[in-house]
């Protein structure tokens, strides 16, 4: 018997097969050009094992615009981690051993839709965060919309805030996660200093500066600067300032090549990032004394002379008639609020719920840590009193609960509103065209003025291009969920559909959802289709038969993507009973 030909035999289960399958390339029909040059790799495929495992690969393989090319270029993962893809698919095996692979492998598994995969890398991401790797994580949690792993990451960064940012690891992190801790009201540092020395090694290792600022050149070759923990170099704001704004403009230039609305896009996000002045603003110098103010950010190049001026003033005397800065805090309150050895309770695993912090007398729980509220008054004393008539059943919306049986049955029964849906159709202004090349991503926030049930949305297909001839239809492929406000999903959908050009497509959740009127709710859609898809802004405040909806609450500016969500569908709930 030869051992080559009838390697079957020594298997004895489909993983092991898999296995033997995917190392030997036996019977491959496809290959990936994995990752960028010098570094990509040739890896082969099989197209009915991986479409078994994909419906992103499903629709690439076996749907109505099949790819055609072999082999097929992915250039956004790294080999590893497309192997370690493979890996799953053939042999049902998840390797992850550290925290970046965790986050590439954990963007491979969404781009194809493969999501026990995600679920073992938020898990892996939970089970691993330490100072070292939880801003890492953090921005990994915010990028793919995992709250409650965001929320964890915050709360390590505010408890172990010294050992997060003396880290070599946080030099560099974004310095829109170094400004989302800058925004914290509790830290676990010694003073406003940490952070100031901590931006002033962040500012070195990037080179911010160019330059000497002019109002300080003068005066630097008569007085030294302070020697600080973590020894600053005099940096030129004015020149960080400018370096951050010609990268933007940078990074917008090298995406010419994929389309106007593209770059619109690109150029709206890259102009919401913050600099290193949006940091150093947020600095509470008000909380320093004269003297440390004084030896140590005063003598940096971080401000220029004039605001280290009137920050001292202002810092000397409450009635100084020099402002602060323009832009910078007056908050005079320390962060170093951790005045005990215990430190809040720990958030539990991503498939539980968010416990409470754990309190000290006179505090109580709002957002992530404890605020200070006035003690208890006494009780008063007894009285006599006549019981009232138990309230009905609110539904719930946490995404662990199922429906409410008891509204279900009632709203069927009597309501003859239950079954009639309405279309709160957005209205859009200056439409123009994004062309998705990999994922397409979009969300809008809203909020309602009255109690509804959302059962789906209308999202717009692809606008059809002038080297399509002959057929009006393609393959849609996306993923749309609906999320509380805290971030827990409450439902959420698939689509695999053939569908119309230039036209709009209706997609139903997996159940109804009721809504609370006056909450924030959020709607997530991921495209993996390529192809060009019409967005727009709208405006923000749209009534559809008595319901009022407030589009993209919380949000400071407004995405063309967000048009990509063009209507909610609902349904009434029964007249006389408020969820309030």
């Amino acid at each position: 018997m030869d051992p080559i030909i009838d390697w079957q035999i020594s298997r004895h289960d489909i993983k092991s097969r898999g296995q033997y399958l995917l190392e030997t390339g036996k019977w491959a029909d496809c290959h990936f050009l994995v990752g960028q040059e010098p570094n990509h790799q040739m890896l082969a495929g099989h197209k009915l094992i991986l479409a078994m495992a994909s419906p992103v690969f499903e629709a690439m393989f076996y749907g109505g615009l099949a790819e055609k090319n072999d082999p097929i270029p992915i250039l956004d993962l790294d080999p590893s981690a497309f192997k370690s893809l493979l890996e799953y698919i053939y042999t049902d095996k998840i390797s992850i051993n550290s925290v970046d692979k965790a986050c590439e492998l954990c963007y491979g598994a969404k781009k194809y839709m493969l999501p026990h995969v995600v679920e073992q890398c938020i898990t892996f991401l939970w089970s691993d965060l330490c100072p070292k790797n939880v801003c890492r994580a953090y921005e990994f949690a915010k990028l793919f919309e995992e709250p409650r792993l965001m929320e964890k990451c915050l709360q390590i960064m505010c408890t172990k805030s010294m050992d997060v940012i003396q880290d070599s690891s946080f030099e560099d992190v974004e310095l829109s996660t170094i400004v989302t801790i800058l925004d914290q009201d509790v830290l676990n540092i010694d003073s406003e200093l940490n952070l100031f020395w901590a931006i002033n090694k962040y500012a070195e290792k990037h080179g911010l500066c160019a330059s000497r600022n002019h109002e300080t050149s003068q005066s630097s070759s008569e007085h030294e600067p302070v020697a600080s923990p973590q020894s600053p170099l005099n940096l030129d704001v004015e020149a960080s300032s400018s370096n951050d704004q010609s990268n933007n403009q940078n990074i917008i230039g090298n995406n010419e090549h994929v389309g106007p609305a593209v770059v619109i896009a690109n150029a709206g996000r890259q102009q919401e990032l913050p600099t290193i002045r949006d940091a150093i603003r947020r600095i509470r110098f008000l909380s320093l004394s004269p003297q440390q103010f004084a030896d140590g950010p005063a003598r940096t190049n971080l401000l220029t002379q004039s605001e280290a001026f009137a920050i001292l003033m202002n810092i000397s005397t409450s009635n100084s008639c020099y402002p602060m800065p323009e832009g910078f805090t007056t908050n005079k309150n320390p962060r170093n609020a951790f005045t005990d050895s215990s430190p809040p309770s720990p958030i539990p695993g991503p498939s539980g719920n968010l416990a409470p912090m754990a309190l000290r007398p006179g505090t109580t729980t709002s957002g992530l840590f404890p605020q200070h509220v006035p003690p208890p008054q006494p009780a008063p004393l007894p009285t006599k009193t006549v019981p009232a008539p138990a309230p009905a059943p609110v539904p719930s919306t946490h995404s662990d609960d199922t429906e409410n049986p008891y509204y279900l049955e009632e709203m069927r029964n009597n309501d003859s509103n239950y079954d009639r849906k309405y279309y709160c159709r957005r209205i859009m202004r200056q439409q123009t065209e994004c062309l998705n090349t990999s994922v397409l991503d979009c969300s809008l926030t809203f909020i309602v003025d009255r109690s509804v049930c959302i059962t789906g949305i209308e999202v717009p297909t692809q606008v059809q291009g002038s080297t399509i001839v002959g057929n009006d239809r393609y393959s849609e492929l996306l993923y749309a969920h609906l999320l509380d406000a805290h971030g827990s999903r409450l439902t959420y959908t698939h689509c695999n559909q053939r569908v119309q050009y230039n036209s709009m497509l209706e997609i139903s959740f997996d159940r109804p959802v009721f809504i609370q009127r006056h909450k924030m709710y959020k709607i997530g859609v991921v495209f993996n289709k390529v192809g060009w898809y019409p967005v727009s802004q709208s405006v923000t405040k749209v009534n559809c038969d008595n319901v009022g909806f407030t589009f993209c609450v919380g949000s400071q500016s407004e995405s063309v993507r967000d048009g990509l969500i063009r209507t909610i569908v609902f349904t009434y709930t029964r007249d006389g009973i408020s969820y309030t």
